[in-house]
């Protein structure tokens, strides 16, 4: 510590070392190039810091600003050295040139450490050619959101559909062209909430002012429909959407779209009204078929009782060729009577009719199957049953879904093998359907404007499989057809209405049903049914 004292207190004092001119043999040339030398070494290390600190001064936005002040930290410094080397020439302040390239040496490490510290940032920084692509590639993406935009004023257009801005608190509005074209104020520049509700139905005005302070109230826009009354007394009907935000400023700003759904409302009435005089022709068509079969009945059973009697009376005298004719008329009438008996079944299969209880799917199979015991028991099929869960529904209508499939399940069965039967059912909630799963349901509600509404429902979905026949895919939609069938009925008995029960059933039920199968290598049919049927009807959403 003594001797850093004494060199400080000696910072400045020359004894004890010789100017460098008396330091070995210079000559006039050798010492004057050492000196101008340092000079110009110094001359320039004193210009550089000069330059960037003005460069700094007059950029603005510049990165990485520090390294340009220790840069010329750096180089101011590295330039004193040089300049005392030639002072030391004539006054030897040794002492001072130590300090002076120590502190050097600090600013050299600290540059060096931020220039460490900064270049991965620095290395991830575009080039000159890379920032020219970006800004070319900007320009692409500003050209295709022009366009987009055009395509989608064009799309709202045609849908009827406009977008609106209301400052709820700063009551400014702003339309877009197309919604100003659904209210006919194409002439009006500025839009006021006033303007909107001068527009107003007067019988929705007070329900309007309702869903708007609910909407400021809870955050939450809701979805409804109101009207409008045109200049010239035309009145459209309006479906609105919206948004409510809250920005920074604690400022309430609500976001919406405005549809002029008016032929859409003008087509769901006709639908509705089309649907209620079809419903009354299929009542009409029940009662029709009902004395129609009544009426085919009373022929089929004198045709059955004749040839009962022909058989048991006259069989002796009968040659085969009329043994035959006669197994074939009672075979025949026995056909016909199972065919009667199944239309007259799918015929009362209507909705109108469908009472929904909470129904234990387990009870419904053990009834299916005790109808079943026969065919199961001669046929020494196996039914593997789970634990089935209580869903909403007509536990007729399900009893005949259930026996037809397990049924079909022991009548195509591989000959010479036991039918094997499994029944299984998971859980599945609507927002994991694929799209539009429930054709008949989903034709319905896409009417009133919710095409999706299973997402929020839960699902069960049950699978009969079999160890059967099986059959071709591409057959897949035909088989649900009525009197369709894949195999001639010389090989399976039936009428070809059954998977067509079953389609309707499920349709009732508000469900959907399918099949996977490979040929010879068994079938799964695979049910989907709402556990509660509530939300599932058209009523119920008007």
């Amino acid at each position: 510590m003594e001797q850093v004292w004494e060199f400080f207190q000696n910072l400045f004092n020359t004894s004890g070392f010789p100017p460098r001119w008396h330091c070995g043999k210079w000559s006039d040339f050798h010492g004057w190039l050492y000196i101008i030398s340092d000079l110009l070494i110094w001359s320039a290390y004193f210009a550089m810091p000069i330059i960037i600190v003005r460069y700094i001064s007059k950029k603005q936005g510049l990165r990485f600003e520090r390294i340009y002040f220790l840069f010329a930290a750096f180089i101011l410094a590295c330039g004193a050295t040089h300049l005392l080397d030639a002072i030391i020439f004539w006054y030897p302040f040794y002492r001072v040139s130590a300090l002076v390239r120590f502190a050097t040496g600090i600013i050299s490490w600290t540059t060096v450490y931020y220039l460490v510290k900064i270049m991965p940032t620095a290395f991830s920084l575009k080039s000159a050619e890379q920032l020219e692509e970006e800004v070319e590639r900007r320009k692409k993406v500003e050209e295709q959101l022009r366009i987009n935009n055009s395509l989608l004023t064009e799309a709202q257009s045609i849908a009827r559909l406009g977008h609106w801005q209301w400052d709820a608190t700063n009551k400014n509005v702003t339309w877009s062209e197309t919604l100003q074209d659904i209210f006919e104020m194409q002439e009006q520049k500025d839009h006021t909430y006033q303007d909107y509700l001068a527009l107003i139905h007067p019988e929705d005005i007070p329900y309007l002012r309702e869903m708007i302070s609910r909407a400021v109230e809870t955050k939450v826009f809701p979805e409804f429909y109101h009207r409008l009354i045109l200049k010239d007394g035309r009145v459209k009907t309006i479906h609105a959407k919206g948004q409510v935000i809250t920005n920074k400023k604690g400022e309430i700003i609500i976001i919406g779209t405005a549809q002029d759904v008016t032929d859409l409302k003008k087509n769901e009435q006709e639908l509705l009204a089309k649907t209620k005089a079809l419903e009354a022709s299929n009542v009409e068509l029940e009662k029709f078929a009902s004395i129609a079969s009544h009426d085919l009945r009373e022929p089929l059973r004198k045709i059955g009782a004749y040839s009962s009697m022909l058989e048991h009376d006259q069989k002796e005298l009968l040659n085969e060729k009329g043994k035959l004719y006669l197994e074939k008329i009672q075979s025949a009438s026995a056909r016909m009577q199972q065919l009667i008996d199944d239309i007259l079944d799918f015929s009362r299969l209507t909705t109108e009719q469908s009472e929904f209880k909470r129904t234990n799917l387990n009870e419904v199979i053990a009834a299916v199957l005790s109808d079943l015991e026969v065919p199961i028991v001669t046929t020494h099929a196996e039914i593997q049953t789970e634990n089935l869960p209580t869903v909403e529904g007509n536990a007729s209508q399900l009893g005949q879904l259930f026996f037809n499939l397990i049924n079909n399940a022991v009548k195509f069965r591989k000959p010479g093998t036991a039918p094997l039967i499994n029944i299984s059912s998971i859980f599945i909630k609507g927002k994991d359907l694929p799209a539009d799963p429930i054709k008949l349901s989903q034709y319905k509600f896409a009417v009133l404007g919710n095409p999706r509404y299973w997402e929020n429902e839960l699902f069960c979905q049950i699978s009969v499989s079999d160890n059967g026949i099986g059959f071709d895919e591409t057959y897949l939609d035909r088989i649900f057809m009525i009197f369709q069938r894949l195999h001639g009925k010389t090989d399976y008995e039936g009428t070809g209405i059954g998977l067509a029960v079953c389609k309707k059933v499920v349709d009732i039920h508000h469900g959907s049903i399918t099949a996977r199968s490979t040929p010879g290598a068994g079938a799964t049919f695979i049910v989907l049914l709402p556990v509660s049927q509530k939300n599932f009807t058209v009523s119920s959403m008007q």
